[in-house]
């Protein structure tokens, strides 16, 4: 009987984790986001924008920064900024800048039951004076697994300077700046950066105080609509 239960209660255990494997593989991209937004206090700039590249020795003309900066147009349209043609027609010159950092590698252990022979080990019958092994299953007990896993942080920065000050003198007179960061396991970038110009959309030119954190995940519609799935429609702040 209970060799029975044993092998009735390993097939629950599978089947469970069948479901659990189907409803992984099913779920929609998820991205958690921190946003910190800073504004000048009384500044009074028109909203007439160029982005050029933040990044040190960025490249106008780089492939990668020219997607990018069709992502952050957008949200700054939503935004109710317009763009300029050349700096020069410009009131706010924004630097983008963006990256992913170095792999931070992570670990964690957890206790998993054993079965042999005589039979399982319920978590919940767990004896203190047997230190994880209940008297009635002889062998059976807790195992300890350690599991790793890495993980990326993926930033996205905009700083908007007066175009005054930096056609003359190289000078970032800072009007607003907003950043957003993400860590997860994807260092792929182009997939997680529409993501992270949607979250910080509704917080460009403002002053948050302090960081906050936003979730999103691909059927959000701003999302889509930066992705092309769906007409760019202004949104209020989020």
């Amino acid at each position: 009987m209970e060799r029975l239960n044993s092998t009735r209660w390993v097939l629950v255990f599978a089947v469970m984790m069948a479901m659990l494997s189907a409803c992984s593989v099913n779920s929609p991209l998820q991205f958690r986001t921190e946003i910190d937004a800073l504004a000048a206090s009384g500044a009074t700039v028109g909203n007439r924008f160029v982005v050029l590249p933040g990044n040190p020795g960025g490249n106008e003309q780089d492939l990668q920064f020219i997607e990018f900066k069709g992502y952050v147009e957008k949200v700054l349209a939503n935004r109710g900024f317009n763009k300029a043609a050349t700096p020069q027609d410009s009131d706010l010159v924004v630097f983008l800048g963006y990256g992913v950092g170095q792999p931070e590698v992570h670990q964690y252990a957890y206790d998993v039951p054993v079965w042999n022979d005589w039979g399982y080990y319920y978590p919940y019958r767990r004896s203190f004076y047997y230190r994880g092994f209940y008297p009635g299953f002889a062998g059976a007990g807790y195992a300890q697994r350690i599991e790793t896993y890495t993980t990326f942080r993926r930033y996205l920065t905009l700083e908007a300077c007066e175009t005054g000050p930096y056609l003359a003198q190289q000078q970032r007179k800072q009007v607003w700046k907003t950043s957003v960061q993400s860590s997860g396991a994807s260092n792929d970038l182009r997939l997680v950066f529409p993501y992270m110009a949607a979250a910080m959309q509704g917080y460009i030119g403002t002053n948050t105080g302090h960081m906050v954190t936003v979730d999103i995940d691909e059927t959000d519609p701003l999302a889509r609509s930066l992705l092309g799935q769906l007409p760019a429609t202004p949104l209020p702040p989020r």
